[in-house]
């Protein structure tokens, strides 16, 4: 029987513990930042910074080494100033400021740089409920929310176009070229939207990105990611089997933007794998992706599209909210939820106080892949 080829190993380098849970995780553009939107309204900010590397022992010829230093993530104080859930965040690609969203519609635009960085403005209701999503070029800024609306910014926060329809908005992205953008809502229907005529130039159906199922909508789409220099595009999610306690199969759906067809679909796992939560494309030719399931299921799978099977699961991390590749593609990120997460029900602690969960964050080097 031939021996299965073991996998390359992703190289966990360091874990960042948090206070609260965390929905979604970026790299600054110039990689020297991490941002990411918590459940307690706050973005939080990490930096890497230069720390000394002790001797692992006390001996006299550990104290004779020379000391040594690595790189290492630490905090800054949070960007305050949202109301609930922040789980929209994109950067602008050249100054030092970041975009966020959070579930009660806020819209807001800061540096993020700095001691105290600035705000620039915000928008108290760019949307009525949750901003669901946002993208940044180098000339826009474009936001979805539930309310159904897409609405089409600039940079100082004034409202250019919006498109308006009956269902949530579940994923968008702004096209490489900077002239249209792809939409997708609750139902599984894509729209190309071009900025130039403020037009729906195109739409389609994405299959199986939606069940009505026990008398629920069950959404399974999460992200779109352009790839080929914006000729495909990846529709990310899941398949939903069930809704009653949501189930589905991850998938992977790689479309033709000229026709809307599919020309690949890929699944992995069960079930109860149900979502890829956060997807990013590496240049190299592989979408890294992040799972989240029932119950207490998570994983990391890197898929090459002309693959069946995925090159690389990991599995011992849970619940992922969000994945981060690094500017450099040599190491990347995974937020996960704590493993003695509290649900409802559980006890009170020894001081009387409800232990709330959060999103230990985690820093990977990518294997070798040669």
């Amino acid at each position: 029987m031939e021996e299965k080829e073991k996998q390359p190993e992703a190289r966990q380098v360091q874990v960042v513990e948090t206070e609260r849970q965390l929905l979604c995780s970026r790299f600054s553009p110039d990689g020297a930042f991490l941002l990411a939107g918590g459940m307690d309204a706050k973005v939080h900010r990490w930096t890497e910074v230069e720390v000394e590397q002790k001797p692992e022992d006390n001996t006299k010829k550990a104290a004779e080494e020379v000391p040594q230093s690595r790189l290492e993530w630490t905090s800054l104080e949070p960007l305050e100033g949202h109301h609930a859930w922040v789980g929209a965040l994109g950067f602008h690609p050249k100054e030092k400021k970041v975009f966020t969203g959070d579930s009660w519609g806020q819209l807001r635009c800061s540096d993020y740089e700095g001691d105290e960085p600035d705000l620039h403005w915000t928008i108290e209701q760019a949307h009525d409920g949750w901003l669901r999503q946002l993208a940044v070029d180098e000339r826009h800024l474009v936001t979805g929310g539930r309310d159904g609306a897409v609405h089409l910014w600039d940079h100082s926060g004034k409202r250019l176009a919006t498109w308006s329809g009956s269902e949530e908005i579940f994923a968008l992205a702004i096209h490489p070229s900077g002239e249209r953008v792809v939409f997708g809502d609750a139902k599984g229907i894509a729209r190309v939207w071009d900025l130039k005529s403020k037009e729906i130039t195109f739409d389609f159906v994405l299959q199986d990105f939606f069940k009505l199922s026990r008398l629920q909508d069950v959404c399974g789409l999460t992200h779109f990611l352009f790839v080929e220099e914006g000729r495909s595009l990846l529709a990310v999610g899941c398949s939903p089997t069930d809704g009653g306690n949501m189930q589905g199969i991850p998938t992977i759906d790689l479309i033709d933007l000229a026709s809307g067809e599919s020309r690949r679909r890929i699944q992995f796992g069960v079930e109860n794998d149900a979502f890829i939560t956060d997807a990013a494309w590496h240049p190299d030719g592989f979408v890294l992706c992040a799972t989240s399931g029932v119950t207490a299921r998570g994983s990391m799978v890197f898929l090459r599209l002309d693959e069946d099977e995925p090159f690389y699961t990991h599995t011992k991390i849970v619940n992922i909210h969000s994945l981060a590749l690094h500017p450099d593609n040599e190491r990347f990120l995974v937020t996960g939820t704590n493993r003695s997460s509290n649900g409802n029900g559980r006890r009170l602690n020894k001081e009387g106080e409800y232990a709330g969960n959060n999103s230990p964050i985690h820093f990977f080097e990518l294997p070798n892949l040669a």
